[in-house]
């Protein structure tokens, strides 16, 4: 199970954009905490065991631009995100850790194309380690440019109230999007994604504030 959930969460960064600008089959027979199937690249709209199907591109997270999102995070990180056709995606040291992250943005094609669809930011390193830190460090310089009002106190509380002792893939379900949270021993990462379709392979949201993992 390990090995696919690393395999899995690495592939998440790449699928966020590949995949989630076109149908993609939905993923069957998983449920939350038990990810046993890597996220699929773009395939023909289908429908899984579950009898949920799968949606085209994500709507947009309300009043969130990608160009405000690249703009901040060049501030907060000294570094410059690399723009694509679709969004913005780069790697750079990680504020206030010793840790390099991946970080992107993804546009909604809704309305005029310049809101965000999803945003994520990964820690690969083998030797990180998840406690507050880390992850005030990714809330505040990677996710900080999508929240709004309480919602980074929320998205904080639910992030360090998971049980990180073992593999977690949990989802939390907010008004304006959706957080998705996979961790393993050498992965940990978190995405905003906009609500609209299933955030994520498996996932069920869930608006609990204990460990959903």
């Amino acid at each position: 199970m390990l090995i696919v959930l690393v395999i899995a969460a690495l592939g998440l960064g790449t699928w966020w954009f590949q995949a989630r600008t076109e149908p993609a089959a939905e993923v069957s027979g998983v449920t939350s905490g038990s990810p046993s199937s890597a996220p699929a690249a773009a395939r023909p709209e289908t429908t899984g065991d579950s009898g949920q199907q799968s949606a085209g591109p994500l709507p947009a997270i309300p009043g969130v631009k990608v160009e405000a999102v690249a703009a901040d995070w060049a501030k907060r990180w000294g570094t410059p995100p690399k723009a694509f056709a679709k969004g913005y995606d780069t790697t750079a040291k990680l504020p206030g850790t010793a840790y390099r992250a991946r970080f992107g943005v993804l546009s909604s094609p809704d309305g005029d194309g310049t809101e965000v669809a999803t945003l994520f930011c990964t820690v690969g390193d083998q030797q990180h380690t998840k406690d507050r830190r880390l992850i005030r460090a990714m809330v505040d310089s990677c996710l900080a440019p999508a929240l709004r009002g309480e919602e980074k106190a929320t998205v904080s509380t639910w992030l360090n109230a998971q049980d990180y002792s073992h593999d977690v893939f949990a989802t939390r379900e907010l008004p304006r999007f959706v957080v998705d949270l996979v961790s393993s021993e050498s992965v940990f990462h978190i995405s905003l994604v906009s609500k609209g379709r299933k955030a994520g392979p498996g996932a069920v949201p869930t608006t609990r504030t204990e460990p959903a993992g």
